[in-house]
Order: C-alpha cells, then structure tokens, then sequence
C-alpha cells in the first residue's frame, strides 16, 4: 500500500508491504533518493505494553533525520509487527517547523494505514 503527501518543502511516500506477519517499509522524499538508514523493529510487548527492540544500519553520523528509526519504532508498536523501514526523508536542514511538520504526516500516514487495516 502506498502513502504520498505533498508539503510545501518536500514530498513523502511511504511503500507499506506485508511480508508474512511482519511489515516492509520503503520511504523516499523527492529530492536525493537514497537509502540513508535501515532501521528494524522487533516487536516485543503487547497490546498494554506495546514495546520494541531496535537495530539501526547507517553509514551516517545522525541516523534519525531519515526518520526511518521512528516509523519503523511507531509502526511496530501500532500494529504489533516486525517493520523493516528503509530509504529517508531529505530536507537540507530542516527548521523546527518543517520538522514537526514531517512528524505530523508520518504519524498521520502511519494511522491511515492502521484504519486501512481495521477497516
């Protein structure tokens, strides 16, 4: 299942596959598609505890800016999978904004598939 939003500084896509139990995510951005970081979440608690093991490849010195750890992290504790996520999102040097801004559509676009699901 694919997932695009339009911002005014970038465009995220989120390519959402099962593979058996667990989830394959591929995100890119519109500019410099890349894969920047490989992030995988174990899930490991349960529906009261819903908690994740964390195992992160990058080349890069701050991994987290290709958001890849944290949709991998929130989209297994939402579904209860295994998550793969790999790819990024490219913003040269994003303000406090664009940033929240970011966060706010990944967190949506990980709900509309979560009621994608139950629906």
């Amino acid at each position: 299942m694919k997932f695009h939003r339009v911002l005014l500084f970038t465009t995220i896509q989120m390519d959402i596959t099962p593979v058996g139990e667990d989830l394959h995510v591929l995100v890119t951005s519109e500019y410099t598609p890349y894969i920047g970081c490989t992030a995988y979440a174990r899930f490991t608690g349960d529906e009261e505890t819903p908690d994740t093991e964390l195992t992160v490849l990058s080349g890069d010195e701050d991994p987290e800016r290709f958001f890849t750890i944290y949709i991998a992290d929130q989209l297994s504790r939402q579904s209860g999978k295994n998550v793969l996520c790999a790819g990024g999102i490219f913003v040269d040097d994003p303000d406090e904004r664009q940033t929240a801004k970011l966060y706010e559509n990944i967190d949506e676009m990980i709900r509309d598939w979560a009621n994608f699901l139950t629906d």
